[in-house]
């Protein structure tokens, strides 16, 4: 009977000891765990040149893949050797952890790294506390805040899934593809729209107004974010790297018509027109907090996003990310700032 019980406890501690170990080797990038999408996401020339400047560019879902802002600025400036290092679902935890291997490969001489306000914040501490989110949703969330390696795991895995199980998905047929507008009500839908966004809101329904204003619960996790991103811009050596933090905006502070409909989604939204202000609080304190750093320069596109907003649309309907016609824009727009910061 001993021997029936020690043969349960001997397998969950061998589990909880390798899955330290991933840790360990996770947040030590003891092997690099995000070289697929860097040899994805760049030609090969981009990855093995040495006669050219570097200008390596990190970020998350807004920065990764073959036609984002990132590789279409590889197209725009030759004489560069611009590398694509964005990875889908990280945050500044994750770009601290790739950031020592990235920056002694390719010895940048700018550094660009994308924020996301919609939820970076969400990313540092999950919510694990209120009747709205699930009893196992919040096993999850409790462990990927402590052990990091965790949402790694679950992104491969959704990968896996995406390429092997599910079918690519059809066209919206409420048009949130490049060039469809938002202006009117009927090409949204709540049925259609990101599960993930969804899930956020039904867990916090303040998050988005809690980041943009920086209040509430969320100012403990800016602080953090500083405190990291300072850390991950150390990385640039005054005189020899400069560095670049491309704030990206939330989709409602681009078109007032998705405050609404992140109401639908479930957002709590107290005071819209503070959300709209170009000089919100998110960002003039990163501006503030990188005031007397000469070598780092903040960027806004959030001007340009609402003026090409007005000409057609930027953003997916359905999706919080720039579809292929604001991904144009924004590497236009980005393009000459690297040259002439």
């Amino acid at each position: 009977m001993r021997r029936l019980l020690s043969l349960p406890l001997l397998v969950l501690t061998s589990l909880a000891v390798g899955l330290l170990l991933i840790e360990g080797i996770y947040r030590w990038q003891l092997v690099d765990m995000y070289t697929a999408e860097l040899h994805t996401f760049n030609p090969v020339q981009a990855l093995q040149t040495r006669d050219k400047p570097s200008i390596l560019i990190m970020g998350d879902s807004f920065t990764a893949g073959r036609t984002s802002y990132a590789s279409l600025v590889q197209e725009m400036l030759q004489e560069w050797r611009v590398v694509n290092a964005g990875v889908s679902g990280t945050g500044v935890l994750q770009a601290l952890y790739m950031a020592p291997q990235r920056f002694a490969t390719f010895r940048p001489s700018l550094f660009v790294y994308q924020v996301y306000v919609g939820n970076d914040l969400f990313d540092l501490r999950y919510p694990t506390s209120g009747p709205a989110i699930a009893p196992l949703r919040k096993i999850y969330w409790w462990t990927a805040n402590h052990l990091r390696v965790v949402s790694y795991l679950n992104y491969r895995l959704r990968q896996f899934q995406e390429t092997w199980f599910v079918p690519p998905p059809l066209p919206s047929p409420s048009g949130s593809h490049a060039g469809a507008s938002p202006t009117s009500p009927e090409t949204f839908n709540v049925a259609h729209y990101d599960s993930r966004t969804k899930l956020y809101f039904q867990a916090e329904p303040g998050l988005l107004e809690d980041t943009i204003l920086v209040q509430g619960a969320r100012q403990q996790d800016y602080a953090l974010f500083l405190r990291q991103l300072t850390s991950l811009v150390q990385h640039c050596v005054p005189g020899v790297c400069r560095a670049m933090i491309l704030v990206i905006p939330h989709v409602c502070q681009v078109d007032p018509a998705f405050m609404a409909y992140m109401r639908q989604l479930g957002a709590r939204l107290t005071t819209p027109a503070r959300l709209s202000n170009p000089d919100y609080p998110f960002l003039t304190r990163l501006r503030e907090h990188f005031r007397a750093w000469p070598h780092v320069t903040m960027l806004n596109p959030l001007p340009m996003l609402r003026d090409a907003q007005a000409q057609q649309a930027v953003y997916y309907v359905h999706d919080e990310h720039l579809n292929p016609y604001g991904q144009q824009r924004l590497a236009t727009w980005l393009a000459p700032q690297l040259l002439h910061p």
